[in-house]
C-alpha cells in the first residue's frame, strides 16, 4: 500500500512539473488556456487584415485560418511542458480511451447533423434572397453560443470534476459557476431576444428586416444554450459520457418533428420556430435528469429564469425607446 501510494504520489508531481495541453482545464490552468484562446483570435484577425490587404480577395482569409491554428499549435507546447507525444502501446489506456471515445464520436456525428440540417431544410422551402436573411439572424444568434461553450468546458466541467473526485457536493460546485458572467450571459441572452429588431435596423438596410424576427426566435435557444451546456458538463464531470447522445437524441426528434411539418406545409417558419426552441425540451430533460440525481436548486434555476425575463424586457424597451426616438430607424 505504501509503494501504490508513493507511485501516486510521484505522478500527481509528475503531472504538475509537465501540465500538458489536455490537463490544462482539469488542472485549473484555466488562464494559460484562456491566453491562448485570445492571442490566437488576435493573431487571425491581425493577419486576416495584412493578408486581405495583399491578396485582395478571400484567400486571406483562408491564410488567417492555416496562421492561426499553427500559432495554436506552437503555442500548445511552449505554454505546456511535456506536450510532446510519443508512440506508446497499452491495451487498457486504448481499451479505456475507446469505450469513452465511442460515446463521444456517435454524439459528434448527431452534433454534426444537427447543426447542418437546418441549412438544407431552410434550402430547399426558402428562396435564395430569403435563406441569405436566415443565414444573417442564425449567425448573429450563433456568436455567443462560443462563450457558453468555452465557459461550459473551461469553468463548469473542470470545477464540477474536481468536486467529483474529491467526494465534495457536486451541486454546490455547479451553482458555484454561477458567477456573475454567467448571469450575464441570460441576461444577455433575453436581451437579444428583445432587441432583434432594433439590431438588425442598425447593422443592415430594410431590405434585411424580416432577419428580425428570425433572429428573435433563434435567441431562444441562444439562451438557454449556457445552462444546457454546463448541465452536461456536470453529467459528464460524473461519470454519465452517455449523457450527450440522449441530449443530441431530444435535439433530433424535436428537429424531426417539427421539420416533418414544416416540410409537410412548406412553411419556413414553422422550421425557424422548431430550431429556435430546440433547447427548451433540452432544458427540460437536463433538469429531470439532474433532479432524478438531487442536484437542482430550484431558486437558482427561478434566478436564472428571471434574469433572462428581465434581459428580455429591458431589449423590448430599449427597441421601444430607440423606435420614439429615432423614428427613421
Amino acid at each position: 500500500m505504501f509503494e501504490l501510494a508513493e507511485i501516486r504520489q510521484r505522478e500527481r508531481r509528475q503531472a504538475l512539473d509537465f501540465p500538458f495541453q489536455f490537463r490544462a482545464l482539469r488542472d485549473g490552468r484555466v488562464p494559460r488556456v484562456t491566453l491562448i484562446d485570445i492571442a490566437m483570435t488576435l493573431c487571425q484577425i491581425v493577419s486576416a487584415i495584412v493578408l486581405a490587404y495583399f491578396l485582395r480577395n478571400v484567400w486571406a482569409i483562408v491564410g488567417s485560418m492555416i496562421i492561426a491554428s499553427l500559432g495554436r499549435l506552437w503555442a500548445g507546447y511552449a505554454l505546456f511542458p511535456g506536450s510532446r507525444h510519443r508512440f506508446l502501446r497499452d491495451r487498457e489506456i486504448a481499451a479505456d480511451l475507446w469505450r469513452f471515445s465511442r460515446v463521444i464520436a456517435v454524439s459528434s456525428t448527431l452534433t454534426l447533423i444537427l447543426t447542418q440540417v437546418d441549412k438544407l431544410a431552410m434550402a430547399r422551402i426558402l428562396s435564395l434572397g430569403e435563406f441569405g436573411t436566415y443565414v444573417i439572424a442564425s449567425s448573429l444568434a450563433g456568436a455567443p453560443q462560443v462563450f457558453a461553450f468555452n465557459y461550459s468546458s473551461s469553468i463548469v466541467y473542470p470545477t464540477v470534476a474536481a468536486a467529483w473526485r474529491d467526494g465534495r457536493s457536486v451541486t454546490a460546485a455547479y451553482y458555484g459557476c454561477w458567477g456573475r458572467f454567467f448571469y450575464l450571459y441570460a441576461f444577455g441572452g433575453g436581451a437579444l431576444i428583445g432587441v432583434a429588431g432594433l439590431l438588425i435596423r442598425i447593422l443592415y438596410d430594410p431590405r434585411y428586416l424580416p432577419a428580425a424576427l428570425y433572429l428573435s426566435i433563434l435567441a431562444v435557444s441562444t439562451s438557454l444554450i449556457m445552462v444546457n451546456r454546463s448541465m452536461e458538463s456536470v453529467q459528464i464531470a460524473t461519470g454519465h459520457q452517455r449523457v450527450t447522445i440522449e441530449f443530441n437524441i431530444v435535439r433530433l426528434i424535436w428537429l424531426i418533428t417539427g421539420g416533418m411539418l414544416a416540410l409537410a406545409t412548406s412553411s419556413a417558419m414553422i422550421l425557424v420556430v422548431t430550431i429556435g426552441l430546440i433547447e427548451v425540451p433540452v432544458y427540460a430533460f437536463s433538469l429531470f435528469r439532474m433532479a432524478r440525481d438531487h442536484q437542482v436548486r430550484w431558486l437558482r434555476e427561478a434566478s436564472f429564469a428571471a434574469t433572462l425575463t428581465t434581459g428580455f424586457a429591458v431589449g423590448i424597451t430599449t427597441t421601444l425607446a430607440a423606435r420614439m426616438l429615432f423614428p427613421s430607424l
